[in-house]
């Protein structure tokens, strides 16, 4: 019988993945804060929803399972219980501002119904939603620009970055921005709690109470016995260890630890590479260049880590850890010095693989497409105009769960 968790490669066909619809969180992108709020634009919203759900439907008519956050997240708190112990992490996570701010807010959630709840959760709860609550509390009676009391969820569609399944089990990502990291709040009680990962006691590969930054487009289950891990300005060495002392007691052999540098333009490794089949590898420049530093993680029969820093090639290196004859590098852009930084700005790395030699990607990147075609790589595509904005592709915006 097949379990619901079970991820062992990144292009066996993809059976269940989490989406998340894009709402009225990310309508509370206001220029002002975009910096801090991890944006470069303000997506028109509706537009973005529709593309979105092209990108669903895409899934759909594959045979893919998809299940969306907030209906999983809802499930999850309609038991009372469940809902305040999620309130009382919510708040600490949050950082509000004083001890009776907490209060008002507390009472001003458990007014509310589920739906209403994740609403309020994805929006953030704003400081005109507490207008009229008669109170000389510090923090409601000065003034300040900002409009929230606890922020609005505005990266959440990008679920790939929140957990990541290997294996039968899971990490729970632990985001290194403030702004992000109370959506991996989420995904932690719909792990613990959800009938459907409680159903197979599914494994915590990560426990994001460690502190230690990872997030989940670092992370390539290459194989059954090969994950590859970007070290990178999201990511940390603390996480990576923690991952390795778990994951490669469970079956796996080694981790390909990738040294980024730690800037946003290599945010995360998934914007550099991904695996489209067997064999292929849909590259950036400075991959197919080997600019990066590459170090393999194993464990000895005594239950330590051993680390080694790779002397091959990018190519070499994947070859000789998958066990592979020949490994075929197809360029983002065609490697052209104008087509490829465009179409990488673009996400035209960040495609999702849902069968060996079959992706969806955003329909503007047509140099990488036709390049992704030209080496026999079928490609689905769907319009990404106002999605891309937030700097994700395919890949970002889904968190398989259950591949072939």
């Amino acid at each position: 019988m097949r379990k619901f968790v079970q991820l062992y490669s990144e292009i066996g066909k993809l059976n269940t993945v989490i989406l998340h619809r894009p709402g009225t969180e990310l309508e509370q992108l206001i220029p002002p804060y975009l910096e801090y709020m991890l944006s470069e634009d303000t997506p028109y919203v509706r537009i973005a929803a529709a593309e979105h759900d092209a990108f669903a439907q895409l899934l759909f008519n594959k045979g893919t399972n998809v299940l969306y956050l907030s209906n999983l997240f809802r499930e999850t708190i309609e038991n009372q219980i469940i809902r305040e112990a999620f309130i009382e992490d919510y708040l600490q996570v949050s950082r509000v501002a004083s001890e009776s701010l907490k209060i008002v807010i507390r009472e001003y959630l458990q007014t509310k119904t589920p739906a209403q709840f994740v609403e309020i959760i994805m929006r953030g709860v704003m400081k005109r939603d507490l207008i009229g609550i008669k109170t000389n509390d510090l923090p409601l009676v000065v003034q300040e620009d900002y409009p929230f009391y606890t922020d609005p969820l505005c990266g959440i569609y990008f679920t790939r970055d929140i957990g990541v399944c290997i294996g039968n089990g899971m990490i729970v990502s632990s985001m290194s921005m403030p702004f992000r990291q109370r959506e991996t709040l989420l995904v932690r009680y719909i792990w613990k709690y959800h009938p459907l990962f409680r159903q197979d006691a599914t494994p915590l590969w990560y426990d994001n109470n460690l502190g230690y930054s990872i997030e989940g487009g670092d992370v390539h289950v290459l194989s059954d016995k090969v994950l590859a891990i970007g070290y990178s300005e999201r990511t940390s060495l603390g996480a990576i260890e923690a991952v390795a002392g778990n994951v490669l007691k469970s079956g796996y052999e080694k981790i390909l630890l990738f040294n980024l540098p730690k800037s946003r333009r290599y945010m995360h490794l998934d914007v550099l590479f991904t695996m489209v089949d067997y064999n292929k590898f849909l590259v950036t420049p400075p991959m197919a260049e080997g600019q990066f530093e590459i170090y393999e993680i194993t464990m000895d029969r005594q239950g330590e880590l051993r680390t080694t820093r790779c002397t091959g090639s990018v190519k070499e290196t994947l070859q000789y850890a998958l066990k592979l004859d020949e490994v075929i590098f197809i360029p983002v852009g065609a490697g052209d010095v104008i087509h490829a930084p465009r179409e990488h700005w673009n996400m035209g790395s960040n495609v999702l693989t849902i069968a060996p030699g079959e992706v969806i990607a955003y329909d503007r990147n047509e140099v990488t497409n036709e390049q992704l075609d030209k080496n026999g790589v079928q490609v689905h595509t769907f319009s990404g105009a106002e999605l891309s904005r937030g700097r994700g592709g395919p890949r970002c915006m889904s968190m398989p769960i259950n591949r072939d």
